[in-house]
């Protein structure tokens, strides 16, 4: 009962603001089961949206790694287009093969330039392999592709951090913040936060 009472709670939100939760929201927020449910129920999903049921699936606690590599693998299959190696690449981040995940996602953005998450795809295919250098850039060019995806501001902190790039950092983390106040990570980025300015 406390789960479907989460989601009218949070229908609840969302109707009073006017407007319908969307799965990015959703996810910005850390429902995860919900973005699954809504996903599941929908006839023909976006892409975007199956890539976040599957990256969904690997927030869950504990993560549901099988059913993420089912939702990568929806867009893995059919025709080769930048959602192939998205969904080539996501899976094999799940199985911890980073030169593959590289690949894929390298792929991805050749296929599709200015296609978002072939770009957010590779910087986490970067960040998964520890090359937080190019996965630092990568998130930068995914933010001005789309300024409005808060995780592609959280991973271009994170990787920034990792490079001793406190001021990039910082600049990433605080638009994180403003995108996804609800986001299950905001305790521990203002705890970073805090603790970089002393």
């Amino acid at each position: 009962m406390p789960y479907f009472a989460s989601i009218l709670a949070a229908a609840l939100v969302f109707a009073q603001a006017g407007e319908e939760p969307t799965i990015q929201s959703l996810f910005e927020a850390g429902k995860y089961q919900q973005v699954i449910d809504q996903v599941s129920a929908t006839e023909e999903p976006q892409p975007a949206d199956v890539y976040l049921a599957g990256q969904s699936a690997r927030k869950l606690d504990p993560p549901d790694l099988d059913a993420a590599r089912e939702w990568f693998g929806r867009l893995a299959d059919g025709d080769e287009n930048p959602w192939t190696f998205i969904g080539r690449s996501a899976s094999a981040v799940v199985d911890g093969d980073s030169n593959k995940a590289r690949a894929d996602a390298q792929q991805a953005v050749q296929l599709g330039p200015t296609e978002f998450y072939a770009q957010y795809q590779l910087g986490l295919a970067y960040a998964e392999s520890r090359d937080y250098a190019n996965a630092a850039t990568t998130f930068e060019k995914a933010t001005m592709m789309d300024p409005s995806f808060a995780y592609a501001h959280y991973y271009g902190g994170l990787s920034y951090y990792q490079v001793k790039r406190i001021d990039k950092m910082s600049n990433f983390f605080e638009r994180f913040l403003k995108l996804a106040p609800d986001a299950p990570e905001r305790p521990a980025i203002e705890a970073l936060m805090r603790s970089v300015r002393r």
